[in-house]
């Protein structure tokens, strides 16, 4: 299974490299980086709130589909976004598809007043898109707080679960790709 990660907006290629590192951990998965990022197109955003609008967001991607379609797209996008009946979301993925996006804004310590920390940003952005991708992998929800498919209404909650799925979930996603 090949896993492209596109950034979207002024994302730093060391983000990218870490998750091209360690989603591979996670899942098994190869990981390739786009070469070049994207513009966040102004419709999906809502004008107001100023964020992006998720659900507009995955349809964007599927409709300037013009990767491999052997690939699964993880877009590593730039911003603040919400789904629809949320204040925000971390991310959003097709269960069992082939696009999700993780939107970086709040994992930032900075977006809550806090000071810069790229390792605590790092380990959030790697959370993030493992969660994304376990839904791609056709993961649902987990009810075990420490696994990465636990679901993070906050940002405290994704500080305490972990980056990688635990064993029912691993487990889950063997007996799958098997069938």
């Amino acid at each position: 299974m090949v896993v492209r990660l596109v950034p979207f907006g002024f994302i730093y290629y060391w983000i990218l490299e870490y998750l091209s590192e360690n989603l591979p951990k996670a899942y098994g998965v190869e990981v390739i980086i786009n070469r070049s990022s994207l513009t966040v197109p102004k419709f999906v955003y809502d004008s107001f709130s100023s964020q992006i609008m998720s659900e507009k967001f995955l349809d964007y991607l599927r409709v300037v589909d013009n990767w491999p379609r052997n690939e699964k797209i993880l877009a590593i996008v730039d911003g603040d976004a919400y789904a629809r009946g949320t204040n925000f979301v971390f991310g959003q993925a097709e269960v069992g598809g082939r696009f999700g996006a993780v939107f970086i804004a709040r994992l930032n310590p900075s977006f809550y007043g806090g000071s810069e920390n790229d390792g605590l940003f790092l380990l959030r952005i790697l959370k993030e898109a493992s969660h994304e991708l376990g839904h791609m992998l056709g993961l649902g929800h987990c009810d075990n707080a420490r696994c990465v498919m636990s679901f993070s209404n906050s940002i405290w909650e994704v500080d305490k679960k972990g980056w990688m799925p635990c064993d029912k979930c691993r487990r889950s996603i063997s007996l799958d790709s098997q069938a």
